[in-house]
């Protein structure tokens, strides 16, 4: 996979937003992995190679990698996001491993409907 010609400029500003609260030893791999996820589904919907993607998107892949690291608990500073089973009796609560949590993540888009107007200003029509 190309790498985005900003792309340790993106993460440093992304991990300014989501700062290390707790302890986790995966920070940077996760934070890494957001992005690599969002600028991939940013350059899938525009239909621009990641390596022309222009600076003026640079604020929402920043944004949208943002919302997905928050929305999607993947520092893991609320377990409650993660919770697989809950049983009443005696109460048990299960939590997802870390392996179905990033098996989740790979499937969702990192697109929202808050970003496609702004996203809709850069995207090329696609000749197949």
């Amino acid at each position: 996979m190309d790498k985005h010609s900003r792309y340790d400029e993106l993460l440093k500003k992304v991990k300014i937003l989501n700062p290390k609260g707790n302890d986790n030893p995966n920070y940077d791999d996760i934070m890494g992995f957001a992005l690599d996820k969002t600028i991939n589904d940013v350059a899938n919907y525009t239909h621009i190679v990641i390596t022309e993607l222009p600076e003026g998107l640079d604020m929402t892949i920043i944004a949208l990698c943002s919302q997905m690291v928050i929305t999607h608990n993947l520092l893991g500073t609320d377990q409650t996001g993660n919770v697989d089973t809950l049983s009443e009796g005696d109460t048990s609560v299960k939590f997802k491993s870390n392996a179905a949590v990033y098996a989740e993540l790979q499937a969702v888009n990192a697109i929202t409907d808050n970003y496609i107007v702004q996203l809709n200003q850069f995207r090329r029509v696609a000749y197949d």
